[in-house]
């Protein structure tokens, strides 16, 4: 409401940019949180770069003449050594809405929260929201009551603010409600039509300590769990949009063993009857709490094991050891949940005879597929990060937006490399990066023919 006491509404049309489609297209539940922020006071609009496509932005930009744009930065790179760098698709896509409007543009997303001021130079945005993207709600509404930003919430400002040539405003947590937007029900529909895979968040934040991790700088590390049976009412409320399987997409779902067992049994009493997988830490994983979570529609499980060797997980900073992974993989299994493992090769603590023996203590394991990766992607404000400056590995000063990639020196990673070829030629259930965009193939033909939903790495389980 500006002074004159009128209401004012904000046309926005925010933007996912995120191109990348292995192994399976991700609905952009960041951009449609922030869209629920806004709604119902504001204009809102969405616009995703893998279902739109980008030809069509600058036309779909003149029509609406949106007072202001926001653009969505999903990640920073694929964490490969021979990986894509995105910042290409970000700068074409910025161009676009450059050409299209003069509206200020605003950037936010996790990647972007990683390098914020980086991104705002390389991009020439007007404003960056880093942290939780909903506090973009603050600068709309400081918009259109025809306040500076600096006042804006009472005077306290917009958390996360960044500004070219200003210091960041300071992060705070969002404190409103959260969920899929009204805005995103056209988004559903096609991300429904790719697979029927959506998602959804049951807390924010993440307790662990992992020392390649960068969920605790992008969401913090106190948990703040969303309310349980409104998370029920956004999985009736998805399904009834046309999904058919979702994702919950928290850094690891059962970090709070009391809050995920009163959701999966609310799902069960309410009968939601939703398939759905999850990041699982394979800790703490009791054979009664995987059948509850089966019994609520847990289909896939997809562990975060990284290494199967204690040295190399308690280097990593894990609160579990190789005999927990026995025991989730044996309950999971049990109550069966397909179950997948991500594998970390080379990091702190791991030697020729620690990779010997996460390839051996894998072949154990029945009815799985491992996915393994190599090498450790370093981000800035990790202990990784600080373990590659100790090393030599990287400078002090190297602010780690172009990629850099950890290997223990105790492994030639030439070496590396070639037993892991030789490891996955031997096993079809051991899928290497390389392989990813080949299966990725697979998936999007089989889910054509429309029979498919899920993440459909099953049908590699040996």
């Amino acid at each position: 409401m500006r002074p004159d006491g009128n209401e004012v509404t904000v046309k926005v049309l925010l933007i996912s940019a995120n191109p990348e489609r292995v192994p399976n297209p991700v609905f952009p539940i960041g951009m449609s949180y922030v869209a629920r922020s806004l709604e119902p006071d504001h204009d809102v609009r969405l616009w995703d770069c893998i279902v739109d496509g980008e030809d069509g932005l600058p036309l779909a930009i003149r029509d609406f003449q949106p007072d202001l744009v926001g653009l969505s930065l999903r990640n920073v790179d694929t964490q490969r050594p021979d990986g894509r760098v995105f910042l290409g698709d970000y700068r074409r896509v910025t161009d676009l809405v450059r050409q299209a409007t003069l509206a200020p543009l605003v950037l936010g997303g996790s990647a972007f929260t990683l390098f914020p001021e980086r991104y705002v130079a390389e991009l020439g945005a007007d404003f960056g929201i880093a942290g939780e993207g909903e506090h973009l709600r603050l600068l709309v509404d400081a918009l259109a009551a025809g306040v500076t930003l600096d006042e804006a919430d009472g005077g306290r400002g917009v958390p996360g603010l960044v500004r070219p040539g200003r210091a960041t405003t300071p992060l705070r947590k969002w404190a409103g409600p959260v969920g899929h937007a009204g805005a995103s029900t056209r988004l559903v529909a096609a991300y429904e039509a790719c697979g029927g895979m959506l998602n959804l968040q049951t807390k924010r934040g993440c307790s662990l300590r992992c020392c390649y991790c960068t969920y605790p700088l992008v969401e913090g590390r106190r948990l703040r769990r969303h309310d349980v049976e409104s998370l029920v009412d956004e999985v009736e409320r998805l399904r009834d949009d046309g999904a058919r399987y979702l994702f919950f997409v928290d850094s690891v779902f059962n970090l709070d063993l009391a809050h995920t067992t009163a959701l999966a049994k609310a799902l069960i009493r309410r009968d939601v009857k939703m398939p759905w997988a999850a990041f699982i830490a394979p800790h703490r994983v009791t054979p009664a709490y995987a059948r509850l979570l089966r019994a609520a529609g847990l289909t896939h499980a997809e562990l975060g094991t990284e290494s199967l060797s204690d040295p190399v997980l308690a280097a990593y900073g894990k609160p579990f050891r190789v005999r927990d992974v026995v025991a989730a993989h044996a309950a999971l299994g049990a109550a069966g949940v397909h179950r997948a493992h991500f594998l970390l090769f080379g990091g702190p603590g791991e030697t020729r005879a620690t990779v010997e023996e996460t390839l051996a203590t894998s072949a154990t394991l029945p009815d799985s597929v491992f996915f393994p990766c190599m090498t450790l992607r370093v981000y800035p404000g990790t202990p990784l990060h600080r373990r590659a400056v100790a090393e030599g590995v990287v400078r002090a000063d190297d602010s780690l937006f172009d990629p850099v990639f950890y290997c223990s020196p105790a492994i030639d990673p030439a070496w590396l490399k070639a037993r892991l070829a030789e490891e996955a030629g031997r096993r079809p259930n051991f899928v290497l990066d390389d392989a990813s965009e080949e299966m990725a193939g697979l998936v999007l033909r089989a889910r054509a023919r429309g029979r498919v939903v899920g993440p459909m790495w099953e049908f590699l389980c040996r």
